[in-house]
């Protein structure tokens, strides 16, 4: 538990330190290096940004409790998935607010209103599709369900990452950022998870 609080201290710490050096910055090398991924097929960016719409997880939503509610099957697994989620992009949509980093000026297709640090997108990407490739992999599903579906989500959050840059939504650094806000997440809900286990046993005992 302690390790995992210590985790997310440092995600935080690193996550207000960039949006404080970058949301009142010219944008940097790195961000301005970022643009070279701007184009591509725009339907195909679009398909992955939209993945992270909120009628997506709520879908994702009501299907795992549905899940839990029937079968009992991973029941503390999706109320942590989905209470984190509900948190985290909470707190997301407060941060931009008081980052207030425009966005870049070169968007394609969707002009999105709220402010670029840091990109929801990102967060999203950690908390839903990195926290189920983690759930999957390690899981008792048939190995062959593992290796498929596991690197899939992976793969489809990196995806996601990508089409932020490609459609010019985001600087590089507004995906770092929703990166380590997402990590923050995962970290704080393991460490209260671990405290919940901790005391049941304790209770037992």
């Amino acid at each position: 538990m302690i390790w995992y609080g210590a985790l997310a201290a440092v995600c935080a710490v690193v996550y207000i330190a960039l949006g404080l050096a970058v949301s009142h910055a010219p944008p940097s090398p790195i961000d301005r290096a970022g643009r070279a991924l701007l184009g591509g097929d725009p339907h195909l960016a679009l398909l992955f940004t939209e993945s992270c719409y909120w009628y997506v997880f709520a879908a994702f939503g009501l299907a795992g409790i549905a899940v839990a509610v029937r079968f009992g099957a991973w029941r503390a697994r999706i109320v942590t998935s989905i209470v984190t989620t509900l948190l985290t992009w909470q707190a997301s949509n407060v941060l931009k607010d008081a980052f207030r980093r425009p966005r870049p000026d070169y968007w394609r297709i969707i002009h999105e209103p709220s402010y670029a640090y840091s990109s929801g997108h990102a967060m999203f990407a950690v908390v839903v599709y990195a926290l189920w490739a983690y759930y999957v992999w390690h899981s008792r599903l048939p190995p062959g369900t593992r290796f498929v579906v596991a690197p899939l989500l992976a793969v489809w959050g990196c995806a996601v990452l990508w089409s932020r840059l490609a459609l010019g939504a985001h600087w590089v650094t507004d995906l770092a950022g929703g990166v380590l806000l997402g990590c923050a997440a995962l970290a704080t809900a393991s460490a209260v998870r671990a405290g919940i286990a901790r005391g049941a046993r304790n209770a037992a005992a």
